[in-house]
Protein backbone atom coordinates (compact mmCIF):
# COMPACT_ATOMS: atom_id res chain seq x y z
CA UNK A 1 0.00 0.00 0.00
CA UNK A 2 2.89 2.36 0.74
CA UNK A 3 4.30 1.72 -2.74
CA UNK A 4 0.99 2.62 -4.45
CA UNK A 5 0.61 5.79 -2.36
CA UNK A 6 4.16 6.86 -3.22
CA UNK A 7 3.57 6.35 -6.95
CA UNK A 8 0.28 8.28 -6.83
CA UNK A 9 1.93 11.13 -4.95
CA UNK A 10 4.78 11.21 -7.46
CA UNK A 11 2.37 11.30 -10.39
CA UNK A 12 0.20 14.01 -8.83
CA UNK A 13 3.22 16.08 -7.87
CA UNK A 14 4.75 15.77 -11.34
CA UNK A 15 1.66 16.96 -13.16
CA UNK A 16 0.91 19.72 -10.68
CA UNK A 17 4.32 21.32 -11.21
CA UNK A 18 4.55 20.96 -15.00
CA UNK A 19 4.60 24.48 -16.51
CA UNK A 20 5.22 26.12 -19.83
CA UNK A 21 5.69 29.79 -20.64
CA UNK A 22 6.08 32.01 -23.65
CA UNK A 23 7.42 35.52 -24.10
CA UNK A 24 5.56 38.24 -25.99
CA UNK A 25 6.87 41.56 -27.24
CA UNK A 26 5.33 44.83 -26.08
CA UNK A 27 5.51 48.21 -27.81
CA UNK A 28 4.07 51.71 -27.59
CA UNK A 29 4.11 54.54 -30.11
CA UNK A 30 3.68 57.91 -28.43
CA UNK A 31 2.69 60.66 -30.86
CA UNK A 32 2.30 64.37 -30.38
CA UNK A 33 -1.23 65.61 -29.67
CA UNK A 34 -3.22 67.22 -32.44
CA UNK A 35 -3.26 71.00 -32.29
CA UNK A 36 -5.77 73.29 -34.02
CA UNK A 37 -5.90 77.08 -33.96
CA UNK A 38 -8.24 79.46 -35.80
CA UNK A 39 -6.15 81.88 -37.86
CA UNK A 40 -8.82 83.65 -39.94
CA UNK A 41 -12.53 84.29 -39.43
CA UNK A 42 -15.29 83.24 -41.80
CA UNK A 43 -16.69 86.45 -43.30
CA UNK A 44 -19.68 86.54 -45.64
CA UNK A 45 -19.09 90.17 -46.56
CA UNK A 46 -21.92 92.69 -46.99
CA UNK A 47 -25.12 91.89 -48.87
CA UNK A 48 -28.36 93.76 -49.43
CA UNK A 49 -31.39 92.65 -47.44
CA UNK A 50 -33.98 93.17 -50.19
CA UNK A 51 -33.51 89.78 -51.89
CA UNK A 52 -33.68 86.29 -50.44
CA UNK A 53 -30.84 83.97 -51.34
CA UNK A 54 -27.52 82.60 -50.22
CA UNK A 55 -23.91 83.62 -49.99
CA UNK A 56 -21.58 80.65 -50.44
CA UNK A 57 -18.00 81.03 -49.30
CA UNK A 58 -15.69 78.38 -50.78
CA UNK A 59 -12.71 77.04 -48.86
CA UNK A 60 -10.42 79.33 -50.90
CA UNK A 61 -12.44 82.41 -49.86
CA UNK A 62 -14.24 82.98 -53.16
CA UNK A 63 -17.87 84.06 -52.82
CA UNK A 64 -20.88 83.20 -54.98
CA UNK A 65 -24.56 83.94 -54.64
CA UNK A 66 -26.00 87.29 -53.55
CA UNK A 67 -24.02 90.29 -54.73
CA UNK A 68 -21.50 91.88 -52.40
CA UNK A 69 -21.81 95.60 -51.69
CA UNK A 70 -19.36 97.94 -50.03
CA UNK A 71 -15.71 97.26 -49.38
CA UNK A 72 -15.80 94.13 -47.20
CA UNK A 73 -14.01 91.16 -48.72
CA UNK A 74 -15.49 87.73 -47.96
CA UNK A 75 -13.05 85.19 -46.51
CA UNK A 76 -13.07 81.51 -45.67
CA UNK A 77 -12.13 80.54 -42.14
CA UNK A 78 -8.60 79.20 -41.84
CA UNK A 79 -7.31 76.82 -39.21
CA UNK A 80 -3.73 75.80 -38.49
CA UNK A 81 -3.53 72.06 -37.75
CA UNK A 82 -0.44 70.25 -36.53
CA UNK A 83 -0.55 66.44 -36.50
CA UNK A 84 2.20 63.86 -36.05
CA UNK A 85 4.08 63.03 -39.25
CA UNK A 86 2.39 60.23 -41.20
CA UNK A 87 -0.70 59.98 -38.98
CA UNK A 88 -4.14 60.44 -40.54
CA UNK A 89 -6.79 62.56 -38.88
CA UNK A 90 -10.39 63.63 -39.41
CA UNK A 91 -11.76 67.16 -39.54
CA UNK A 92 -14.98 67.53 -37.56
CA UNK A 93 -17.25 70.27 -38.89
CA UNK A 94 -20.29 71.78 -37.18
CA UNK A 95 -23.87 71.42 -38.29
CA UNK A 96 -25.95 74.57 -38.73
CA UNK A 97 -25.05 77.52 -36.56
CA UNK A 98 -26.84 80.80 -35.93
CA UNK A 99 -25.41 84.29 -36.16
CA UNK A 100 -27.12 86.95 -34.07
CA UNK A 101 -27.69 90.67 -34.37
CA UNK A 102 -29.51 91.55 -31.17
CA UNK A 103 -32.52 89.22 -31.26
CA UNK A 104 -32.38 88.73 -35.06
CA UNK A 105 -31.02 85.42 -36.35
CA UNK A 106 -29.45 84.26 -39.60
CA UNK A 107 -28.33 80.67 -40.27
CA UNK A 108 -25.00 79.36 -41.52
CA UNK A 109 -24.99 75.81 -42.89
CA UNK A 110 -23.22 73.39 -45.25
CA UNK A 111 -19.78 73.75 -43.67
CA UNK A 112 -17.01 72.18 -45.76
CA UNK A 113 -13.22 71.96 -45.67
CA UNK A 114 -10.33 71.52 -48.07
CA UNK A 115 -8.33 69.00 -46.00
CA UNK A 116 -9.14 66.19 -48.42
CA UNK A 117 -10.55 62.72 -47.84
CA UNK A 118 -7.60 61.44 -45.77
CA UNK A 119 -5.62 64.33 -44.30
CA UNK A 120 -2.26 63.19 -42.98
CA UNK A 121 -0.01 65.05 -40.57
CA UNK A 122 3.42 66.26 -41.60
CA UNK A 123 4.67 67.15 -38.14
CA UNK A 124 4.42 70.82 -39.15
CA UNK A 125 1.47 73.22 -39.26
CA UNK A 126 -0.94 72.73 -42.16
CA UNK A 127 -3.63 75.25 -43.15
CA UNK A 128 -7.20 74.05 -43.61
CA UNK A 129 -9.77 76.33 -45.25
CA UNK A 130 -13.40 76.11 -44.11
CA UNK A 131 -16.29 77.51 -46.10
CA UNK A 132 -20.06 77.57 -45.55
CA UNK A 133 -23.38 78.94 -46.79
CA UNK A 134 -25.27 81.91 -45.34
CA UNK A 135 -29.00 81.89 -46.02
CA UNK A 136 -30.49 85.40 -46.24
CA UNK A 137 -34.26 85.87 -45.95
CA UNK A 138 -36.08 88.49 -47.98
CA UNK A 139 -36.14 91.68 -45.90
CA UNK A 140 -33.67 90.17 -43.42
CA UNK A 141 -33.33 92.73 -40.62
CA UNK A 142 -30.22 94.85 -41.08
CA UNK A 143 -27.39 94.47 -38.61
CA UNK A 144 -23.97 93.08 -37.91
CA UNK A 145 -24.60 89.35 -37.37
CA UNK A 146 -21.93 87.52 -35.40
CA UNK A 147 -21.41 84.14 -33.80
CA UNK A 148 -18.93 81.33 -33.40
CA UNK A 149 -18.54 77.76 -34.59
CA UNK A 150 -16.24 74.91 -33.61
CA UNK A 151 -14.02 72.85 -35.89
CA UNK A 152 -12.31 69.82 -34.39
CA UNK A 153 -9.66 67.32 -35.40
CA UNK A 154 -9.16 63.73 -34.21
CA UNK A 155 -6.66 61.03 -35.05
CA UNK A 156 -8.12 58.04 -36.88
Amino acid sequence: MKKITFILLALISGTAFAQNSATANAAADIVSPLEITATQALNFGKVSNNTAGTVVIATDGSATGLSQIGGATPTAANFSVTAANGFRYNVILPGDTDLLSGTDVITVSAFNDDAGAEPTGSGAAQTIGVGATLTVAENQPTGNYTGTFDVGVAYE
